[in-house]
């Protein structure tokens, strides 16, 4: 007489479906978002704080959003220490085994936020800004190397060391830390890269002792594409102002230009193992599915049962979707302006324009700057979603 089929997973199975039903983290960035929006800077980091402590694996993700909420609420100190937190995890690329196992059986999201090389590069991007912003433009110059290396860790060459934006600030710093090549090396690299931005070239890039850096826009959205969402895509936010005109006073000081475009960033990286393994999930799961009815179908014994069901369980169960996490508080754009002021303290007007070159109405504020001799001093402002802009001057 033929057994009663039994469907209790053995201990190894059992491990096996908690995995992969385990440890989805969400990807909705949208409460963050709407702080950034509202211009709830404050209530923005505070939630940051929160998430981080709620979900460890996130921290780093996390530590960079409030960081960025602390730079716009002009907490210069504050922000540096989000984002040498964010740094430092980011730099211990390794994993535990446990994450490893989760990450190719359950949800791409189970293991640490490591982020795109994009994103890596804007944490050292935003290090640097806090660093010359405190005065530490030495510091800065060595932050903004770092980015220049982790721009270069693509497993496919075409887009490596492409990012104009570290290149330019890394010789900009050096420059004003009086490095023995006063950064011209640096320099000429981010001319050859953007020789489109007259900041970049030799005549403009190595006079002026104040630097403008404005951000503009949203940063690209990561979406799941394809079979089973295995595969990624990054969509870009409309909107945002195409750059300024500066002025002092009544003087025409100059238009910024764009150099730092996040967009191109974001879709000219590598293709990475983690997507690889995403898609072969994909695949996994098809076959286990079918795998499974077959056996099933073609059962003669309880334990052929057992191992169709298991194989349908584990095809169903198994999650393929790509890694929806994302640093949703980016630009979309960093525009530079150099100018050469005298020493003292001053503000400069900007005026936000359309792709067109025509002003954006009510899209005008202030930026303080203070002038000292023998350094350049740095100024950082955002434009913000609304028409509004924000600025943190160097001190």
């Amino acid at each position: 007489m033929r057994r009663a089929l039994t469907l209790t997973p053995a201990p190894s199975l059992a491990l096996l479906l908690a995995l992969l039903v385990g440890g989805c983290a969400s990807a909705d960035r949208s409460p963050g978002l709407a702080f950034l929006r509202s211009g709830e800077f404050a209530a923005g980091r505070a939630h940051f704080e929160r998430q981080a402590v709620e979900e460890p694996r996130d921290a780093a993700l996390e530590y960079n959003e409030a960081g960025v909420m602390a730079l716009l609420e002009n907490d210069v100190p504050g922000a540096q220490r989000y984002f040498r937190m964010a740094f430092d995890d980011l730099e211990d690329l390794s994993s535990t085994t446990g994450e490893t196992v989760k990450t190719f059986l359950g949800s791409a999201d189970s293991r640490r936020w490591k982020g795109e090389p994009y994103e890596r590069c804007m944490n050292a991007y935003y290090l640097g800004v806090t660093y010359w912003l405190r005065g530490d433009d030495d510091n800065a110059a060595a932050s903004f190397k770092s980015g220049v290396l982790r721009d270069a860790d693509s497993e496919e060459g075409a887009a490596q060391s492409d990012f104009a934006l570290l290149w330019f600030l890394m010789g900009q710093a050096q420059r004003s830390a009086f490095h023995s090549d006063r950064g011209q090396a640096a320099l000429k690299q981010a001319h050859e890269l953007r020789p489109d931005n007259p900041w970049t070239a030799p005549e403009k890039a190595e006079t002026g002792n104040v630097l403008l850096l404005l951000e503009t826009g949203l940063g690209p959205k990561r979406e799941a594409v394809g079979r089973h969402g295995a595969d990624v895509r990054f969509r870009k936010n409309p909107g945002g102002s195409a750059g300024a005109i500066v002025r002092l006073g009544e003087t025409l000081v100059g238009r910024t230009a764009p150099i730092g475009d996040i967009y191109k960033q974001a879709t000219t990286r590598g293709e990475k193992v983690i997507d690889r393994i995403s898609g072969g999930k994909a695949v996994f799961k098809d076959a286990a599915v079918i795998g499974g009815a077959v056996v099933l179908a073609n059962s003669g014994s309880g334990r052929s049962d057992v191992i169709g069901v298991a194989l349908l369980a584990a095809g169903l169960l198994a999650s393929a979707q790509t890694d929806l996490r994302y640093w949703a508080t980016l630009p979309d754009d960093v525009h530079i302006l150099l100018a050469d002021l005298p020493e003292g303290a001053h503000r400069l007007s900007l005026q936000g324009i359309s792709v067109t070159g025509n002003p954006i109405q009510g899209m005008r504020w202030d930026v303080p700057v203070v002038v000292h001799p023998g350094r350049i001093t740095l100024v950082w402002t955002r434009a913000l979603p609304g028409n509004r802009g924000v600025a943190a001057a160097a001190r």
